[in-house]
């Protein structure tokens, strides 16, 4: 059972944003909380070795601003204050097969680098008393009870020439080290049989190249947002700018297309065939500051502790560790901010009403809230030829939502152009992962989509949920949609709007 404030010491292993969340939620609970990273991090917001993507480009969800202020209130204004350039202060162009349109961000928001970001919230880390770091140190595995049924610490050995090992005792480990986790491979070390998990075997690939953007360009810019056409081998590409008036451009695609290329001149070719016009002439008058550097992750995984016949007390995961993503969609820190979210809220409960198993049920919790953004990204992956999905567990919905977005997208990218942007703001807040999948696949939802004069989408959508009574359309679609119950239990969707959540022109 876990162990709070008092007495208690939590261990972190990890400093990126996960771990940096999760210690600001623990040090509400323990006494002691101690952050051990593998890398002496550095003064100014740089990249760092041990977070090979932060070279990338990064996005927080309004629901993961949400968690942010709260915990690290006025984080977005420490951003600007380093140069972070204002979301709200630029439009951004989105651009798919059936159209391209103007966009607002949301307000109060800013765009930076992923090491600007993980700077701010580790200098207001280092302010909590009661957090401190062990860093240069890596974590060899886990101390447990004679029994194994309980963690009380970890094994480290400094990152150095005298490699000196030792350990850390501690009433409650999380480990949120990312895709380089070892907890799986540690707990079959001791005995424990680990379920199989979900994998996703996707082979994404992202080449990203930084430009100085000139004076002349400042007052014209736009961001640029093309969607892929997976059907076609067509790349997704974002040019975006980020802190200090430097801007970006990234090529991605997955499955069994070529990885985007790392040449410069391969690059700047690769920009001139995508859904949005127009990237490559920018990028030809931005100024490189360096060739494009590539990103690739053959496997995306969702681990399923939660059902294991026996879970030790005093271990918990979070973040990449718990469950990955396609990093495209930015879902990332934002499920690793919810994650942390319902550890506090489990904490809570614990504190007023101790319960066995305190472990287990916050990685019940866990797994119903990553959920939305498994399902999301995964059945957007699936979209690539040669990505598939294995485990024990069925993607529900796959080609009936394929189906379903391609129209609706459609229809959106249309209002969109007549400056309606209430369906594309519909779809932006569900993969945000503030709006439940429910609100946007249902029966009213549908019949709207299912009025396009007898298109090639419609008549592919109608073909998919194999049920012509309307009357019945809310019916197919729960067989064919997962319910996603538990997913949102702790979102205040007010707050999320007040925070700046909203979408428009």
């Amino acid at each position: 059972m876990a162990k709070l404030q008092g007495s208690g010491k939590a261990v972190v292993i990890g400093a990126g944003i996960a771990g940096l969340l999760a210690a600001r939620v623990l040090s509400d609970f323990y006494k002691e909380v101690v952050i051990v990273e593998r890398d002496t991090l550095p003064a100014e917001p740089v990249n760092r070795v041990g977070v090979p993507q932060s070279y990338h480009p990064h996005r927080v969800l309004p629901r993961g601003d949400m968690i942010l202020g709260r915990y690290f209130p006025g984080y977005i204004a420490d951003m600007l204050e380093m140069g972070a350039d204002p979301s709200d202060e630029e439009s951004v162009i989105l651009a798919n097969r059936y159209g391209s349109f103007p966009i607002q961000p949301p307000k109060n928001t800013a765009s930076s680098s992923r090491p600007l970001l993980e700077w701010v919230i580790r200098q207001r880390v280092q302010r909590v008393a009661n957090i401190h770091f062990l860093c240069n140190t890596e974590v060899t595995g886990l101390i447990t009870t004679d029994n194994g049924d309980t963690v009380t610490g970890i094994y480290t050995k400094e990152r150095n020439e005298q490699k000196t090992e030792g350990s850390v005792t501690a009433d409650m480990v999380v480990d949120t080290a990312g895709r380089s986790s070892k907890t799986a491979n540690w707990l079959e070390a001791l005995g424990y049989q680990i379920p199989e998990p979900e994998v996703l075997k996707v082979s994404l690939g992202y080449s990203t190249r930084y430009y100085k953007i000139p004076e002349s360009l400042h007052k014209e810019w736009r961001s640029i947002l093309s969607d892929a056409d997976p059907d076609n081998g067509i790349c997704s590409s974002y040019l975006f700018r980020i802190e200090n008036n430097i801007a970006g451009s990234l090529l991605f695609s997955a499955g069994d297309e070529p990885y985007p290329p790392t040449d410069s001149e391969a690059h700047q070719e690769g920009l001139r065939h995508l859904a949005a016009a127009g990237v490559a002439d920018i990028t030809s008058r931005l100024e490189p500051i360096q060739a494009p550097r590539g990103y690739r992750v053959k496997e995306s995984v969702r681990h399923h502790f939660e059902r294991m016949d026996n879970w030790p007390a005093g271990l918990l995961v979070v973040g990449d560790a718990f469950c990955s993503f396609d990093p495209i969609y930015g879902q990332g820190m934002t499920v690793a901010a919810i994650e942390a979210e319902t550890i506090g809220k489990c904490l809570e409960e614990q504190r007023s009403n101790p319960q066995p198993q305190f472990e287990r049920r916050v990685l019940e919790r866990m797994q119903r809230a990553v959920e939305p953004a498994w399902w999301l990204s995964s059945i957007s992956d699936l979209r690539w030829k040669g990505v598939e999905h294995s485990g024990t567990d069925t993607l529900k919905g796959v080609a009936f939502v394929h189906k379903y977005i391609d129209l609706y997208t459609k229809k959106a990218t249309k209002l969109a152009v007549e400056n309606n942007f209430s369906m594309y703001g519909a779809m932006f807040m569900m993969n945000s992962l503030v709006l439940p999948p429910r609100e946007f696949f249902n029966a009213k939802v549908l019949a709207v989509l299912l009025n396009d004069d007898g298109s090639d989408e419609e008549l592919k959508l109608r073909a998919e949920l194999g049920e012509s009574d309307p009357q019945k359309f809310q019916a197919r679609i729960d067989e064919l949609i997962p319910s996603f119950e538990g997913a949102y239990d702790l979102l205040n969707l007010a707050a999320v709007t007040n925070a700046g959540g909203g979408f428009g022109s």
